[in-house]
């Protein structure tokens, strides 16, 4: 296997452009470089191959069965890059900000709020990773680190963690479900498959318990390994979850309503960590405009 630090790259890219010139005349003025220096490029090129790549027909020049190949894939990895290098270059005015976050709370929350801040925020680019229960936060690859549960400062950055809200939950359920069977009381839920999820057991009970059913015990019913899995079955009209009412308003597409808003137990919270590679000025906007959102 070639290594990358083996490549004659400066060869390559001159048989590149010679594999569509004419001729190595053409390639040499392309490359603003002369028909000799293209000549020897082709050479060193055919050496380190060990393969011809081109066929030499008088002035003229084939590409060998083997060029032809080679000459394929270099097209296409120089479009790459040039691809790349110019998305690059039209961003150069737009600054990055990369937020780790949840996934539950990413999907559910952060993203359908994302295009009013870049709406209002033209210069600055938000970049979403998300991170499953139970996985490490990545601190090198990311500006900041949104946890939920702890606020044991990470990151590295001088500036403390932010508390951003917490969660009030509360039976979830999708409409068509709720015009299946009226629900006026917390134990007409139990009409309802009661879906939950193994990254957040004891939501129900902790519920029901505090509804005053306290009797109820649990027999079968839909079970995921995450949240968002769990919600989405619950947005099929499966059934109906415990889980954070914040996540929810002002999302009518996914035809979701709490029928008891505010019956609610207290969940975890969610803090905000700034790393050691955060730009203050990005940063503070980010967050006191996701304080804002959460304020609504």
């Amino acid at each position: 296997m070639v290594k990358e630090r083996e490549l004659p790259l400066v060869a390559l890219r001159a048989f590149a452009v010679a594999a569509r010139s004419d001729s190595l005349s053409a390639a040499a003025e392309e490359l603003g470089v002369t028909h000799g220096a293209v000549s020897k490029q082709v050479r060193l090129l055919e050496d380190w191959l060990g393969q011809q790549v081109f066929t030499r027909e008088g002035r003229s020049l084939a590409l060998t069965p083997y060029g032809r190949v080679l000459a394929e894939q270099l097209s296409q990895s120089f479009r790459d890059i040039e691809a790349a290098c110019h998305y690059v270059r039209r961003r150069r005015s737009k600054a990055v900000l990369a937020v780790e976050a949840p996934s539950t709370f990413a999907m559910y929350f952060l993203m359908p709020r994302l295009k009013r801040f870049e709406m209002a925020n033209p210069d600055l680019s938000v970049w979403i990773s998300t991170r499953m229960t139970g996985q490490t936060p990545d601190v090198s690859s990311h500006d900041l680190l949104i946890t939920r549960g702890s606020s044991e400062r990470i990151g590295g950055h001088a500036k403390a963690s932010t508390a951003l809200l917490e969660e009030n939950l509360t039976p979830v359920c999708s409409l068509d479900l709720l015009q299946t069977s009226p629900v006026d009381k917390p134990e007409d839920l139990l009409a309802f498959p009661l879906i939950t999820s193994s990254t957040r057991p004891g939501h129900w009970e902790a519920w029901l318990q505090k509804a005053g059913l306290r009797d109820h015990v649990f027999e079968g019913g839909h079970r995921f390994d995450h949240m968002f899995v769990a919600m989405h079955a619950v947005r099929e009209g499966l059934g109906s979850i415990v889980a954070p009412k914040e996540f929810f308003p002002g999302q009518p597409e996914w035809k979701l309503a709490c029928p008891f808003p505010d019956l609610v137990v207290k969940g975890e919270k969610y803090f905000a960590h700034p790393t050691s590679r955060a730009d203050p000025r990005y940063l503070r906007r980010f967050v006191d405009w996701l304080k804002d959102e959460i304020k609504t």
